[in-house]
């Protein structure tokens, strides 16, 4: 993991789109606890924090997807409490599903431990004071939003030049 943060980014997005199919699925998790505070993660691969979250198995629902990845990444099981708001990057050939989620009922949301390999650091933080977070990916941008309360379901970025656009029922 250390040698593929390394290189590149243009390397990095080729790498995967080798052995990818041209869009990459994956689901992410914007966790908050009671207190309002999120649980962020720092991957070896990254040199800024994120939400918890990767890409999908071959045959895995999103849902699903994001349930796994969180608790392999901070060891805690969580409940979702949205739908997912689906995120299209057509410039990244990316599409991502951002759930709303909360710690499970019966687990201690302090009893956090890195489970991957590649989680270097997780933390929760209070969402006025979030450290510097991965700025090539706009789900990010919901670490400091209610997109999923708002309903909104589908966002394409890219679409037009400088155009970030909510797709309407």
């Amino acid at each position: 993991m250390r040698l593929f943060r390394a290189m590149p980014e243009s390397l990095r997005q080729r790498a995967v789109r080798t052995v990818s199919p041209s869009y990459t699925m994956g689901a992410q998790a914007r966790i908050e606890r009671e207190d309002g505070r999120l649980l962020l993660v720092k991957a070896a691969y990254r040199w800024r924090w994120g939400m918890p979250g990767g890409l999908m198995d071959a045959g895995e629902s999103p849902a699903d997807c994001v349930v796994r990845e969180a608790l392999e990444e901070t060891g805690l099981r969580i409940v979702l409490t949205s739908e997912p708001l689906v995120l299209v990057e057509t410039t990244m050939q990316r599409v991502n599903f951002i759930y709303e989620a909360a710690p499970a009922p019966d687990a201690d949301p302090d009893d956090l431990q890195a489970q991957a390999s590649e989680i270097l650091e997780l933390g929760w933080f209070h969402p006025d004071d979030l450290p510097e977070t991965i700025p090539d990916m706009s789900g990010e941008l919901f670490l400091r939003s209610d997109a999923t309360r708002e309903g909104t379901s589908v966002i394409v970025t890219g679409a037009m030049p400088g155009d970030v656009r909510p797709v309407t029922d």
